[in-house]
């Protein structure tokens, strides 16, 4: 699917939409966008163009050059397309060097996938960025874990009043 950049820019700003706060709704950068503005991305992805399109309460086929739009797959049908790889557990010597992807890391983690790649981006969790994707190590799983543990009720109520 090819973007109408055009097309694009006008629903924005009929809408009176900054390219911050289009990004902010499409859970994309606003340099992104703008590059899709400008024509500079060929095809920026399907599931961009139809966040952007719900961002922008508009069909997906308002803000493409009139290309088919193919069907969304499910889960599902996600999952079956994809492998499932072996994963180490973390607390064992090759989960130490293993990289987890977020959703793989959440198995071990009170937090989902996009959580924890939103803490990431934010810094507030330990994280590898290596090749623009967030990925974890198992010590990375270790700290983050050890970092959310809940502690007892005395230990607590005693740090307090120390």
């Amino acid at each position: 699917m090819t973007p109408n950049g055009t097309a694009l820019r006008a629903l924005r700003q009929v809408q009176s939409l900054s390219l911050r706060d289009l990004a902010r709704l499409a859970d994309t950068t606003a340099s992104q966008i703008s590059r899709i503005e400008r024509g500079e991305i060929g095809e920026p992805g399907e599931e961009l163009l139809r966040r952007l399109a719900d961002a922008l309460s508009v069909s997906v086929d308002d803000i493409t050059r009139g290309d088919p739009v193919p069907p969304t797959k499910t889960k599902d049908e996600r999952a079956k397309t994809q492998p499932e790889r072996e994963v180490p557990y973390p607390g064992t010597p090759e989960g130490e060097v293993f990289h987890y992807t977020p959703d793989e890391a959440a198995r071990f983690l009170p937090w989902s996938a996009l959580q924890l790649r939103r803490k990431a981006y934010a810094r507030e969790i330990p994280f590898n960025d290596g090749g623009k994707r967030v990925t974890f190590t198992g010590r990375n799983i270790r700290e983050i874990s050890d970092m959310t543990e809940v502690r007892p009720l005395a230990e607590t109520t005693q740090r307090r009043s120390a």
